[in-house]
């Protein structure tokens, strides 16, 4: 049975503005990311790939570098061997201000414009399906009424958000049930930022590859995209990272720290070298300290960011109270205290509001410097 090798990759959003990073990150990780595209178009030449499949939000706004356009068609170029198959997504839909009208494509790159369609590849006795697009939301699934080819392959790219439901959301709410109709062997998902794994629902396969490249804290570990091979009723496919750096969110407990020197070593100790100097990272403190030490999140920065590529600080830390002692107290900070932890114990209590607010309340009641900042 003949094999097709596809590589899928998708959610670029070439020229995001990293709003997590400071401003000099932002423009060398603006550049990363070209990076981590060319890398994209260097393993689909290494592994003699047939097709690409471009699974929309290639661009990710209403504004784009032209230097960046002219890169990603330099970049297919690198590969007219290679049949390309882009479905436009919902940060770069097709329509009339699209950038996808802005770059002159080779001939080897086909893009879906609208409502599903198929190109039939007779070389490599494959269809490819496709959809696009055309505003930023798509309310009702486009994953419909697919009529395979029974004698190709049938593989597809598509953007979307699979949903419980024909109208679950806002993104091409494809359903399960849409997946095990359309009878495809497999699809390839552009919208999620995470590997899915692959997927099988009945005889069709499906995933979602992620971002070659994390933009934020909330896309953390390791990201890239799926290759490998599909032929009639199966996949050999997997994933491969690409991204260069990683984004990680680490809690830390600093309990009984007494010192902010003893909070970097614990700080330092919890996360290798190698991985601090190549990665990104957000620093969350835990754990009880005492109620004299006011932590400034500022201050603990400081001291740390020597030792790191990009790091950032949030103090999560709880005062450490004796409750004997706040027991016998009948000075205000007791009384305060006890209130407070007497709330705490009711069901529908906000827990992390009065936490805040205990340890907003025992520092101005000891006479020490509060920043409000802190706790915005």
């Amino acid at each position: 049975m003949r094999k097709i090798k596809i590589l899928q990759a998708g959610d670029l959003h070439f020229d995001t503005p990293f709003k997590d990073l400071d401003k000099n990150i932002s423009m060398i990780s603006k550049e990363e990311l070209l990076e981590v595209f060319s890398r994209i178009i260097d393993i689909a030449m290494e592994n003699s790939v047939d097709i690409l499949l471009l699974t929309g939000d290639i661009f990710d706004n209403l504004t784009i570098n032209k230097k960046t356009l002219i890169f990603i068609k330099n970049q297919i170029e690198r590969i007219d061997n290679i049949k390309v198959f882009i479905s436009p997504g919902n940060h770069d839909p097709y329509n009339e201000k699209s950038f996808y009208k802005m770059i002159n494509w080779p001939e080897n790159v086909h893009i879906f414009e609208g409502s599903i369609e198929n190109v039939v590849l007779e070389d490599l006795n494959t269809v490819v399906w496709g959809a696009a697009f055309n505003e930023y939301h798509v309310r009702k699934s486009m994953l419909k009424n697919i009529n395979i080819k029974e004698n190709y392959i049938n593989i597809m790219t598509i953007h979307g958000d699979i949903s419980n439901t024909d109208d679950g959301n806002e993104y091409n709410p494809m359903t399960i049930k849409d997946i095990e109709n359309s009878k495809l062997d497999y699809i390839a998902i552009g919208h999620r930022h995470n590997f899915s794994g692959i997927l099988r629902e009945n005889n069709t396969f499906y995933a979602y590859a992620g971002c070659p490249q994390g933009r934020g804290f909330d896309e953390v570990g390791d990201k890239g995209i799926i290759l490998g091979e599909v032929t009639k009723g199966a996949v050999n496919l997997n994933f491969i990272r690409t991204s260069k750096r990683n984004y990680y969110v680490e809690e830390i407990d600093i309990s009984n720290s007494v010192s902010y020197d003893e909070v970097r070593l614990k700080i330092l100790s919890a996360i290798n070298e190698e991985d601090r100097k190549n990665n990104l990272y957000k620093i969350i403190l835990k754990g009880e300290i005492e109620s004299y030490i006011n932590l400034n999140e500022a201050v603990i920065l400081e001291k740390i960011k020597r030792d790191f590529y990009f790091v950032k600080v949030i103090d999560k830390t709880e005062v450490k109270l004796d409750f004997d002692k706040i027991s016998e107290d009948y000075s205000i900070k007791g009384v305060y205290a006890k209130k407070l932890l007497e709330k705490m114990k009711e069901e529908d209590c906000d827990k992390e509001i009065l936490q805040m607010a205990l340890k907003l309340g025992i520092q101005s009641l000891s006479h020490e410097e509060v920043n409000l900042n802190d706790y915005k």
